[in-house]
C-alpha cells in the first residue's frame, strides 16, 4: 500500500479476538497492522457505498 500524505495517529480499542486477527492478517499479507486497518476500512466503505 503506498504511503499517503496527511496520515494522523489514531487510537482504537480492540477486543482480544480482533487484535489477534489483526496481527494474523498483517503477518499473512506481509503488511503493517495500520495497512490492514486502512484496507479493511476502505473495503467496508466501498461495499457500503460510502465515500
Amino acid at each position: 500500500m503506498p504511503e499517503r500524505p496527511n496520515k494522523r495517529k489514531t487510537s482504537v480499542s480492540l477486543s482480544e479476538e480482533a487484535r489477534r486477527l489483526l496481527e494474523r492478517l498483517a503477518e499473512k499479507f506481509g503488511i503493517s497492522q495500520s495497512a490492514v486497518l486502512e484496507l479493511a476500512i476502505r473495503e467496508k466503505a466501498e461495499r457500503a457505498g460510502v465515500e
